[in-house]
């Protein structure tokens, strides 16, 4: 596996988080993102762009995580999902609530007619995920 710094060279990143907004996110859901993503939006909070050769990715900022699940009703498409970012191309990518593991789902149907596709046990691993596809 590669250092995380090789899979996001190419994102565009936001700046960092403020730790108000931290505090007030992981306060308001009921699970425990992968302490590597909670790593990532500290320095970041969030980003766009290509991983590996062929995936594209955009990852939602702290601030806008709450509003766009909302938004998307994933409590009633994708229940025990957190939706955290996309490929802009229909494809969500969320937290397992129940291990914090990644998977990938269509955004139309999310989980009504599909199983989700698992991505990684953490962040790293689900960029790595991306970076690796063809």
């Amino acid at each position: 596996m590669l250092d995380i710094q090789e899979y996001i060279k190419f994102l565009k990143t936001n700046f960092p988080v403020k730790s108000a907004d931290l505090s007030t996110f992981l306060s308001s859901i009921d699970f425990v993102p992968p302490s590597d993503y909670i790593d990532f939006m500290v320095l970041y909070n969030g980003a766009e762009g290509k991983v590996g050769k062929s995936s594209y990715l955009k990852i939602w900022a702290i601030e806008e995580l709450i509003e766009y699940n909302r938004a998307y009703e994933v409590d009633l498409y994708a229940e025990g999902y957190f939706i955290f970012g996309t490929n802009l191309g229909g494809t969500a990518y969320a937290f397992n609530k129940k291990d914090s593991s990644i998977v990938q789902f269509e955004f139309i149907g999310m989980l009504m007619d599909d199983n989700p596709i698992y991505c990684g046990a953490g962040f790293v691993d689900f960029l790595s995920y991306l970076y690796n596809m063809d």
